[in-house]
Order: structure tokens, then C-alpha cells, then sequence
């Protein structure tokens, strides 16, 4: 599948993005109701613990306005650090609940919506009709839900060791490194998440074009991608060094809208690709239907002897 052909697809589905983002705005307003009722507590201690001018500089850090994010994030490190101490020490239950909706809870229901777009884009591209979100999130829940809760925890792995990292990489002495730590960081990051993004780009698609349960999908999917493994490391590689160069050249406030913006993109282009790498016919628009490169024109002479 060409670049233009991606482009074409993506702009006739472009109703989906405005569904997702929507979707995601309701499953934070659900997390923020959630955790509403410790808003007492959570206050307590962010005023015990912050102050306005922090607040200040760590909403203006970012490489583009020339402020030292090292400096400032250490700063906002150790007063999460005992935020967190204070939390877990004095209200463990309320910290162990408050973890388990935001790390468990909230990209459980973001996956679910991950899930839903590309049922959405396999109806579009295999036969051109248009599903609505809700009507396809709720058909699909039972699948969507499995693959959700399954997604969330093998991704948990490599967030913490990204932001364990992040956390490493401040904590190290030298005026000279706090000025390039951010660019060790930002190579670093895009390394791991786009091995994450490599190995689990092409589970949803398999569940829902095969049909396969979600453990049998899993491995179907990385055999796929691997067929275009360099479109798909591109794509990895390439969203994810610019969405967290943009991070952290604008500030952590721009990943409101960075974040929703991968999320659609990264969700369109895995049903998109999976296509591509299985050599399938897909519809571009209504009165255009392509195919991509059969199975065996993509695979090299070196993998041959495993073609039946």
C-alpha cells in the first residue's frame, strides 16, 4: 500500500478521529468521577507538598523555550516522590485504588477504543461500509475487552521501564549532561516504546480480520507486521520520536492533544498495514479497489523454505 493510498484512506475515515477523541474524553471524565470522592485527600496533600512557582516552571519547561528540563523535573520529581510517600503512607488504600484506575482502569477502556477503530477500518476497507463507534463498541465488547485487559498488561512493562529510565537520567550529577539528557531521553524512550508499538501493532488487526482468540492473534500479528517489518518500524520509529520530541520541546501540557493524535493515528494504521503486509484487497473509496503485494512477493529468497 502506497503513502497516498494511506492518505486517501485515512482522510475518508476521518469521522473516526473525532469519535475517538471523544471517546477518550468520556473515559477521563469516567476516571475523574472515579476518583472524585478522594478529592479531600488529594488536595491535602498537593498543597502540602506543592507550590505555584514549581507549578510555573514545570508548564513552561520544554527545549523550545530554552528553560532546563532536567532542572526543573527533578525539582518536580522529588515533590511527586513525597506526594506519593505521604499518599502511600498515610491513606494506602486510597493510593492502591487511585494506581489501579489510572494504570490499570484507564488504558484498559483506551484500548477498548483502540480496538473498536480497527473493526471499524476492517469494515471500511474490506467491504466500504461505515460502522458507527457505539453500535461496534458494543458488538465488540467481549473480544475488545479481552484484548484490552491483555494489551494493558503486557504494555505496563515497558512504560514503567521508560519512566524508570526518565527518572535515572534526571538523577545523574553534571551540569554538561542535564543538557543533553534530554536528547539521551528522547532516544532512549523511542527505542523501547517502538519495540512495544512493533510487537503490538498487528494484534488487533489479527483478532479482528482472522477471528482468533486474543493469544493465537498476538502471534499471528507480530508474523504479519514482520512481513513489512521496515514500514512498520518506520512508522513506529518515526511517530514516536516526534511525539516525544514535540513533548519535550513544548511541555508536558502539549500532550493533551499529542497524545489523542497518536493514539488515532497509531490506531488507523494498524489495520491499515496489517492489510498491506497480508497482502490483501481493500477498498480505497467506493468505485476504487486495490490489492497490495501478495504473500510471497514479500518475502525474501532467505524465507522461502518456510512458504507451503
Amino acid at each position: 500500500m502506497t503513502f497516498k493510498n494511506y492518505l486517501k484512506i485515512s482522510f475518508a475515515n476521518f469521522d473516526k478521529t473525532w469519535k475517538l477523541i471523544f471517546y477518550r474524553i468520556i473515559v477521563w471524565a469516567i476516571v475523574i468521577g472515579l476518583i472524585a470522592p478522594f478529592y479531600n485527600v488529594l488536595k491535602d496533600i498537593v498543597v502540602e507538598n506543592w507550590n505555584a512557582s514549581l507549578m510555573q516552571d514545570f508548564v513552561l519547561a520544554g527545549l523550545f523555550y530554552g528553560n532546563n528540563i532536567a532542572v526543573t523535573f527533578i525539582s518536580v520529581i522529588d515533590v511527586l516522590i513525597s506526594a506519593l510517600t505521604t499518599l502511600f503512607t498515610q491513606y494506602l488504600a486510597v493510593g492502591i485504588y487511585i494506581s489501579v484506575i489510572l494504570f490499570l482502569v484507564r488504558p484498559f477502556f483506551m484500548n477498548i477504543g483502540r480496538y473498536v477503530v480497527n473493526e471499524m477500518m476492517y469494515g471500511y476497507m474490506s467491504s466500504h461500509a461505515k460502522h458507527g463507534f457505539a453500535s461496534t463498541w458494543v458488538r465488540t465488547m467481549k473480544k475488545s475487552a479481552l484484548y484490552a485487559f491483555f494489551r494493558t498488561l503486557f504494555c505496563l512493562p515497558f512504560n514503567v521501564l521508560t519512566a524508570g529510565i526518565f527518572y535515572l537520567l534526571l538523577t545523574v550529577n553534571g551540569s554538561e549532561f542535564a543538557l543533553a539528557m534530554p536528547f539521551v531521553f528522547l532516544i532512549i524512550a523511542t527505542i523501547i516504546l517502538s519495540v512495544k508499538q512493533f510487537l503490538t501493532m498487528g494484534w488487533a488487526p489479527a483478532m479482528v480480520v482472522s477471528g482468533e482468540n486474543v493469544y493465537n492473534a498476538f502471534g499471528i500479528g507480530i508474523k504479519a507486521v514482520a512481513r513489512g517489518s521496515a514500514r512498520s518500524l518506520l512508522f513506529c520509529i518515526a511517530t514516536y520520536f516526534a511525539v516525544i520530541l514535540l513533548a519535550l520541546g513544548l511541555g508536558v501540557v502539549s500532550l493533551i492533544i499529542l497524545v489523542p493524535i497518536f493514539n488515532v493515528v497509531s490506531s488507523m494504521f494498524e489495520i491499515m498495514n496489517f492489510f498491506s503486509c497480508q497482502g490483501m484487497r481493500y477498498y480505497v473509496d467506493k468505485d476504487t479497489v486495490l490489492s497490495s503485494k501478495k504473500l510471497e512477493e514479500q518475502d525474501t529468497i532467505t524465507k522461502a523454505k518456510f512458504l507451503l
